[in-house]
């Protein structure tokens, strides 16, 4: 099944980069096995393309700037079947599907998984090591690190607003299309469930901001983490995570 959702347009005096923006859409997908149950770490790629994201725990993936064109997602997952999907996508438009994952015929031997945890964890996410890196890096103290606490403490009701209280942020707007500005920066990186997003802060700000679990910012190129790595132009990162249930 496949829906697509249309999205924030540009407007009439769109830029070269919007321009650009108009020419991608973003691609939501959930994936299951044959029983219907959710399937994490399922690698979806972008055939032809350098997109590739791990779905979360609940089976779910969100890819943005997917060429608007007949695209194939190629699925892969250790113990069942590879699987292509093929899309047809609208610039502007959001693109929801869902694709079930068969067993292959000789399933591969399941280990035992290990997982070392800090305390620093809250205890909410023992069925999960997704945000260990986040709170590893919060516990260095090195950017500023919004939390499910915090999201939920702003009820805001657009995802620009959970930024309007932090210092060296300001939102501006074209017209009614919001776009964020750093102080001293005019080139952020925004990164969503750890990858690099290639139409930056539109698919930011496309999420309900009940979708979003924790947020890092890095206002400097020197704060911004390896793991992050900075374009040469880049001069600060956001970095957004979606909700864990």
């Amino acid at each position: 099944m496949v829906v697509g959702v249309a999205f924030l347009t540009v407007p009439r005096h769109a830029s070269a980069t919007q321009a650009a923006i108009e020419e991608t859409s973003i691609v939501t997908a959930v994936i299951t096995d044959t029983t219907g149950r959710a399937l994490s770490g399922v690698e979806v790629t972008v055939v032809g393309t350098d997109l590739r994201q791990l779905t979360d725990d609940n089976g779910q993936v969100y890819m943005a700037g997917v060429p608007s064109r007949k695209v194939t997602l190629h699925m892969r997952h250790v113990g069942y079947r590879e699987a292509d999907l093929d899309l047809f996508l609208t610039p502007g438009v959001r693109t929801s599907t869902t694709m079930v994952l068969r067993r292959a015929l000789v399933t591969a031997t399941t280990l035992t998984k290990v997982i070392v945890r800090g305390e620093l964890v809250p205890t909410r996410y023992a069925g999960t090591s997704r945000f260990d890196d986040f709170y590893r890096r919060k516990a260095e103290g090195i950017g500023t690190f919004l939390t499910r606490e915090y999201m939920d403490s702003r009820a805001a009701d657009r995802s620009e607003d959970i930024l309007r209280s932090q210092a060296g942020i300001r939102i501006r707007y074209r017209g009614t299309r919001p776009y964020i500005e750093f102080v001293r920066c005019e080139q952020v990186e925004v990164y969503i469930n750890g990858f690099r997003s290639h139409d930056g802060f539109t698919s930011f700000l496309e999420l309900n901001p009940r979708e979003i679990e924790a947020m890092e910012i890095y206002r400097g190129v020197a704060t911004v983490p390896p793991e992050f790595s900075p374009q040469p132009n880049d001069c600060a990162a956001v970095v957004v995570w979606t909700r864990w249930h």
